[in-house]
């Protein structure tokens, strides 16, 4: 009995061993992780970055109502309805071993400007309003971009059945005083047009067309008194961010679609026509982060959080098998079976940059579970029980794998499946109380 304790406890203590071991891969994949997110940077500083994008606005420039009087800001006028759909293609460059998730997005949209209602005085630094007069010939379509490397080709925007490529910075007229209301982050393009024919109407149609490139996440501002936002593209595991979630979504292996319907009382307070010099406005956005299912890395991490659990049941199912056969396995051949158990993450590891985390848990566990197995057979002679032990590691890595691949309901999973092996380990140590007596007069 006391023999069987002290074997007990040393396989425990070489479990704690083999856990820290397995912290050194641990390790390891923090700094592959590294390198691949390295890898990542490189690749969308020469691609393009995140995408945010806000427009179209109307930026008309005003005056004093006074004869040759100076410009003295900008008036702007945002939609009074916004509809854009994004169909977002997303793919996988390579750098190396190393991917990154890019994609292309096309955007069309359509609303309507209100041009009736001016207003005709403007508020100048937050003193008294001062009378206004418009120079409706000399206005700027605007948008802003996250990244505007991501525009290949322009943004066509048509307004009354005309159409404007929008190819030019921010026009600020001259006047130091004239700011962008977009703010930090943004790469603001636009052109200017003649819209004096439109003054006076209430809804001036327009029409938005772009195709923009861009990494990790695609966001849009609904500007709109009223907005309807449609994304879909063939990413797996989309993330909605932004200021609101889907009002509806489907998400399936192949694709994704969302729908967002957001009025102007959702969003924060933006007026639809405002005036402004040098303060920014914040724009609020919804969007998508495309990611890669998972992440090689991101599940080799977690795979390690199990390797305890494995390193210790692999141990003692050893064990078993020891009290089965009795016959006494020495310390060696244990430490021998630790270090292929830790062998098995630097494996995942390794294969998995080269042919992704399933295929290289797989490959893994056939290679380690057999090693085990016949490293065992050649030393307690008897197949049906290395079998036996066999199929026990490959039931354990299978738990572990179903465990990684069922993220939200991994704790439960998890929860029920120690309940059942502690009821199986509380099964065998009654067994070996009762074979207790036999083990002393082979042990004499």
């Amino acid at each position: 009995m006391e023999k069987n304790v002290k074997k007990c406890l040393t396989i425990g203590g070489l479990s704690v061993v083999f856990w820290l071991l397995s912290l050194c891969v641990n390790g390891l994949v923090s700094e592959r992780s590294a390198m691949s997110e390295a890898a990542q940077t490189e690749i969308t500083e020469t691609w393009s970055g995140a995408q945010n994008i806000v427009g179209p606005i109307i930026c008309v420039p005003v005056r004093k109502d006074s004869v040759n009087s100076p410009l003295i800001g900008c008036m702007y006028f945002l939609p009074d309805r916004f509809d854009i759909t994004a169909d977002v293609s997303s793919e996988v460059l390579h750098r190396g071993m190393f991917d990154a998730s890019v994609y292309r997005a096309q955007l069309n949209g359509s609303g309507t400007f209100n041009l009736k209602d001016v207003p005709e005085t403007a508020y100048r630094h937050g003193y008294m309003p001062v009378a206004i007069r418009y120079e409706w010939d000399k206005a700027q379509l605007l948008t802003a971009i996250g990244d505007k490397r991501g525009i290949e080709d322009g943004i066509e925007v048509t307004v009354g059945g005309k159409k404007e490529k929008l190819t030019q910075n921010f026009n600020k007229y001259g006047v130091s005083d004239i700011a962008s209301p977009f703010g930090y982050g943004y790469d603001v393009i636009g052109k200017i047009v003649d819209l004096c024919s439109y003054v006076g109407q209430e809804a001036v149609p327009f029409e938005l067309s772009a195709e923009v490139k861009g990494s990790l996440e695609l966001d849009i501002a609904p500007i709109g008194k009223g907005s309807v936002i449609t994304m879909r593209g063939n990413s797996k595991d989309p993330s909605f961010s932004g200021m609101m979630l889907p009002s509806s979504r489907k998400v399936t292996d192949e694709d994704f679609e969302a729908v967002w319907k957001i009025s102007s009382m959702n969003r924060n307070n933006v007026d639809q026509v405002f005036y402004s010099e040098r303060s920014e406005r914040e724009f609020q956005t919804i969007g998508t982060r495309l990611l890669v299912k998972g992440g090689q890395y991101t599940q080799t991490d977690r795979a390690l959080k199990y390797a305890f659990l494995v390193i210790l049941l692999s141990l003692c199912a050893v064990f078993v098998a020891e009290m089965c056969v009795k016959s006494e396995i020495n310390i060696l051949n244990y430490l021998l079976i630790g270090a292929a158990l830790v062998l098995f993450y630097l494996m995942l590891l390794s294969f998995a940059e080269w042919c992704g985390f399933t295929v290289a848990y797989i490959l893994s566990a056939v290679l380690i579970v057999g090693m085990v197995t016949l490293y065992l057979k050649a030393i307690i002679r008897k197949s049906s029980v290395a079998m036996a032990v066999c199929s026990f590691l490959a039931l354990v890595d299978a738990f572990i794998y179903i465990l990684l691949s069922i993220e939200s309901m991994a704790l439960l999973v998890g929860t029920i499946g120690l309940f059942v092996m502690l009821g199986i380990a509380m099964f065998f140590s009654l067994r070996m109380k009762r074979d207790m007596p036999d083990l002393r007069i082979i042990d004499n």
